[in-house]
């Protein structure tokens, strides 16, 4: 089939135009009335689920901090937050899972402002301008290259943004009883860093059983900060900081009860963490810092 010319695709639309005029039904009622007819379908719809949702529910839980259990559509609410949580993990609403996402790639502080601003910017202003940009009249997708591929590329990137973004951090294990272990576990360490011996499963900075840092590494990065990782100087004491840099380097990649290749550099471990006492040493004591 021959392509039209602007001026043949032109006259074809002010013929249809007129047509349309002469024939077609007009906006009120009838569009009116058929977009009124939707429109209540769907709050009936979420009136219905929601009178569903209520008839579910379970009996009031005696625990005020327990879970009120509910049906298909989930619970009359959850349990009550509880500040004494060490391991909480925070997820937005799904709408935002991928700019979550976007933030665990532009995770230092040179790169996040184009995780937060930039890339949602011009998102938004390519969102509004295309209409502009693109002014081709044609509908048929086979001469519309550049829309067809945005088309089909922006829907996938989001979508594999979104199921990254809702992946939940894994649950770590217990932490071990070695001296530094149960600080580490219940300070700011767990929410960035996995490390098996500490059980912390975080998903924000390196994975120290595998960078296997020695005491010198640990030292420095814990006191000065590096990157994302802020400096905590100003929240540990020297032999605070001393004990879980001697417990970075002597157990991660440790293998059970063998402590890993760090440990030969940590002179001052566990010596430190018995000067820093409470949970450093292992007692139950709260731990300085977050």
């Amino acid at each position: 089939m021959p392509r039209l010319t602007a001026r043949e695709r032109r006259e074809g639309y002010q013929r249809e135009y007129a047509f349309q005029q002469r024939h077609g039904k007009p906006f009120f009622p009838n569009a009116v009335f058929h977009d009124t007819i939707v429109s209540l379908i769907v709050v009936a719809l979420i009136m219905g689920l929601s009178v569903l949702w209520y008839v579910q529910f379970g009996a009031i839980p005696t625990d005020p901090m327990a879970e009120r259990t509910g049906g298909l559509l989930g619970p009359a609410y959850e349990a009550k937050a509880d500040p004494g949580v060490l391991g909480y993990h925070p997820q937005p609403d799904w709408y935002f899972f991928f700019l979550f996402e976007l933030l665990r790639i532009f995770k230092t502080p040179q790169l996040l402002i184009v995780g937060t601003i930039i890339i949602p910017t011009i998102w938004m202003v390519l969102l509004i301008g295309w209409p502009f940009i693109d002014r081709n009249p044609d509908r048929r997708l086979s001469r519309r290259p550049i829309a067809l591929a945005i088309g089909v590329m922006v829907p996938i990137v989001l979508l594999t943004l979104t199921f990254y973004g809702s992946k939940v951090p894994a649950e770590g294990g217990a932490a071990s009883t070695e001296p530094g272990a149960a600080a580490f576990a219940a300070g700011a360490c767990s929410t960035c860093h996995v490390l098996a011996n500490a059980g912390t499963a975080g998903n924000v900075g390196p994975v120290l059983d595998e960078a296997k840092p020695d005491y010198a590494t640990a030292l420095a990065l814990i006191t000065n900060g590096q990157g994302a990782m802020p400096s905590f100087k100003a929240t540990y004491t020297e032999d605070e900081i001393s004990c879980l840099a001697g417990y970075v380097a002597t157990w991660s990649a440790a293998v059970g009860t063998t402590p890993g290749p760090g440990a030969a550099t940590a002179k001052d471990y566990p010596a430190s963490c018995e000067k820093a006492g409470g949970l450093f040493a292992g007692t139950v004591s709260s731990a300085a810092g977050p």
